[in-house]
C-alpha cells in the first residue's frame, strides 16, 4: 500500500509538507487520530526547535503513537537525531515500522533502527519508561503527549521530561482540552458501546483543570520563563478537511465525549521550556 514513488530525496525536501501530509493520508484511520492541521502544527514546532540545530544532542519523544510518529521519525532522519516512543500497541508499532519501511527510509537509505526507538511499555515505568533516557545520558529536545489522556499520566510525563530536557525543549500536547483525572472515560464509554452496556457517568473527582492549563501553571512554577508557544494549528484547523472527511465517527465521538467540540481550538497547545 505504501510501496509508492514519492520523488528524490530533493524533490522530498522541497516539498515536505506535501509528502508528510500525502503519506499520513494513505494511514488507515485506527492509526490516524490527529486532523492534517495538529500534524502540520507538530512540524512547525519542530522547526523551530533544538531538533534541527546540528550542535544539539537532544532526542525527540512520544507517548502514544500514530500519524505524529511519521514526522518525528522524518526529522531524526533528516537532522541525524533519534525519536523514542513509548506505546503499549505493539501491534499499532509495528504497522508504523511497516509504513516508515516503504517511504522514509527507503528515501533516507538508512536503517530505521539507527534513528527510532520504540518501547512497547508504560511511559511512566521507571524501569523502562522515560527516565531510561537519564541511564543513556539523553536529553530530550521536544516531546509530544499522546497516551492516556488523564492528568494523572500526563503530569507524570510532563514532570519526567521536565527533569531531563535541554532549555529550549518544546512539549507539545494532544488533546490538551481533556479534562479527565484518573480515567479516560469518554474512552472507556466508546467500548462500553461497542459491547452493548450503558455508558457510565463521569464521576466529580475525575475532573480537573484543562490539560493546557496545568501544563502552564506547572511549569510557571518549575520554569518561570518558560513560554507557550503561537501554535500554527490554531490558525488552521478551521479549514481542516480532516474533520469532514472522518464528519460519521467525529461527531459520534463527541456525543460520547472523546471530541471536545465546544474547545476545539485548544486541542493542540506547545510550551517552550526555559530554563
Amino acid at each position: 500500500m505504501y510501496d509508492f514513488y514519492l520523488g528524490s530525496k530533493q524533490e522530498i525536501f522541497e516539498n515536505e509538507k506535501d509528502t508528510l501530509v500525502s503519506i499520513k493520508r494513505m494511514m488507515p484511520r485506527w492509526c490516524n487520530g490527529i486532523p492534517d492541521s495538529e500534524f502540520l502544527a507538530i512540524y512547525d514546532d519542530l522547526m523551530n526547535s533544538n531538533i534541527v540545530n546540528p550542535d544539539s544532542n537532544g532526542v525527540m519523544i512520544e507517548t502514544g503513537s500514530g500519524a505524529s510518529t511519521i514526522i518525528l521519525v522524518y526529522f531524526a532522519y533528516k537532522y541525524n537525531k533519534k525519536v523514542y516512543t513509548w506505546d503499549t500497541n505493539q501491534n499499532k508499532l509495528a504497522y508504523l515500522r511497516s509504513i516508515i519501511l516503504d517511504t522514509l527510509e527507503k528515501t533516507f537509505q538508512q536503517s530505521m533502527h539507527d534513528v527510532w526507538k520504540f518501547v512497547p511499555f508504560y511511559s511512566t515505568s521507571p524501569d523502562l519508561g522515560i527516565s531510561i533516557l537519564k541511564e543513556t545520558n539523553q536529553q530530550i529536545d521536544f516531546a509530544f503527549f499522546d497516551s492516556e489522556h488523564t492528568s494523572d499520566v500526563l503530569m507524570a510525563e510532563v514532570e519526567l521530561v521536565a527533569q531531563n530536557c535541554n532549555s529550549h525543549a518544546i512539549l507539545a500536547l494532544d488533546d490538551a482540552n481533556y479534562r479527565y483525572k484518573y480515567k479516560n472515560t469518554a474512552y472507556i464509554n466508546i467500548f462500553r458501546k461497542k459491547l452493548g452496556l450503558p455508558v457510565i457517568e463521569n464521576p466529580e473527582d475525575n475532573v480537573t483543570d484543562t490539560f493546557v492549563q496545568l501544563v502552564e501553571t506547572y511549569l510557571q512554577e518549575t520554569y518561570p520563563k518558560s513560554v507557550q508557544l503561537e501554535d500554527s494549528y490554531k490558525a488552521n484547523f478551521k479549514d481542516d478537511i480532516f474533520w469532514d472527511y472522518f464528519s460519521n465517527d467525529r461527531n459520534i465521538m463527541a456525543n460520547l465525549g472523546m471530541e471536545k467540540l465546544e474547545n476545539l481550538s485548544h486541542r493542540y497547545d506547545s510550551f517552550k521550556i526555559i530554563k
